[in-house]
């Protein structure tokens, strides 16, 4: 079974990046190890001064040249209002490039390269990319660990077995609490709900958030010379030095800085058998564009408000919104993309698992 690690170490290297890149500039300009960050100095903000770059999840294992991408968030960093918005694009959201139609975005990079994928994403959004920032996962939990946790808001009982050799089960109470490095990751990887990886983009969000507010707290400037190295293992990018300085001028201020997040609206889409998230790319950019100016929609799902975290009560009345790997998809597993995933149906009455 694919595992998932991948999605919730994107969001924690963000605000890692973020809260310490002035001290991480200045660790690997006094140190003898290498720098992840590109040498070449020119900046890829826009005309604003904005950055924006990719933030990559993927299970890539050692020596993968090929790889499904499993999380996927655009972010931008403004430094003159200091504003940082996520705009979270679901894997399965449909895409075209040279030589394939209909393919699911979290495979471009499999079918090309990662290079492609920041095109592909700046064609859909109608915002310039800079770069990415790709994370593997086997740092991940040691980073939490280091913070002492994050406090996170379970919205729910949350129970599923995934079947790894490590990390092989689910298994949160609902309510607020402290989660360690494994239960943030159990938190962020569910998506066994009536929402799927709709839902699991909102989670997504709110661990980045929680992320946030730890490195933000006075008691993790002692732990900087541990999180550094950490950081450092589960980075690559092709950022530049001097994008990288500029993001550490957000991080002086960072204590003002609002952080705003969007899960890409579609619809639910069957092609041929494949379920597909399909983004309407007029609506795309409109969203991209608002998001950076601090404006969300909660029309998400087919122009439908909802909120993605709160359960959902299926009634007559109201019907449950279909979205590829839910109880409505028609094609289920079948679905290319969906080997991995082994949802147990019928709903509870809160929309679980």
């Amino acid at each position: 079974m694919i595992r998932k690690k991948g999605l919730i170490i994107t969001l924690s290297v963000l605000m890692g990046i973020i809260a310490v890149a002035s001290v991480y500039v200045w660790f690997f300009r006094t140190s003898q190890i290498s720098n992840p960050f590109s040498s070449d100095n020119q900046s890829g903000e826009d005309s604003s001064g904005r950055i924006s770059f990719l933030l990559i999840g993927a299970d890539q294992r050692p020596g993968d040249e090929k790889y499904n991408t499993d999380s996927l968030i655009l972010a931008s960093i403004d430094p003159v209002s200091h504003r940082i918005s996520m705009l979270s694009i679901p894997r399965d959201t449909r895409v075209s490039i040279s030589g394939h139609s209909n393919i699911k975005i979290n495979s471009v990079v499999a079918l090309t390269n990662l290079e492609t994928l920041q095109n592909v994403v700046s064609h859909l959004t109608g915002i310039s990319v800079a770069g990415y920032i790709q994370t593997n996962f086997s740092g991940f939990k040691q980073i939490i660990d280091t913070l002492g946790g994050v406090t996170v808001d379970v919205e729910k009982d949350m129970y599923y077995e995934t079947g790894d050799k490590t990390d092989g089960y689910i298994n949160l109470k609902k309510g607020e609490q402290r989660l360690n490095g494994s239960e943030a990751l159990q938190y962020a990887r569910f998506r066994y709900d009536a929402l799927a990886d709709i839902s699991r983009t909102a989670r997504q969000q709110v661990v980045l958030k929680a992320v946030a507010k730890e490195m933000l707290q006075a008691s993790t400037l002692p732990k900087l010379p541990w999180l550094v190295p950490q950081l450092s293992k589960a980075v690559h990018t092709n950022l530049s030095l001097s994008d990288m300085l500029k993001l550490s001028k957000v991080a002086v201020g960072f204590d003002k800085t609002d952080i705003v997040s969007q899960t890409l609206p579609g619809k639910f889409l069957d092609v041929e058998g494949v379920s597909y998230w399909d983004v309407d790319p007029r609506e795309a950019k409109k969203v991209a564009n608002n998001l950076l100016q601090g404006i969300t929609t909660a029309k998400i799902i087919d122009d439908q408000d909802v909120d993605l975290l709160k359960p959902i009560i299926t009634a007559p009345s109201q019907s449950l919104p279909k979205v590829p790997g839910n109880a409505l998809d028609p094609n289920g597993q079948q679905s290319t993309g969906y080997e991995d995933v082994e949802v147990h149906w019928p709903l509870g009455a809160d929309g679980g698992a």
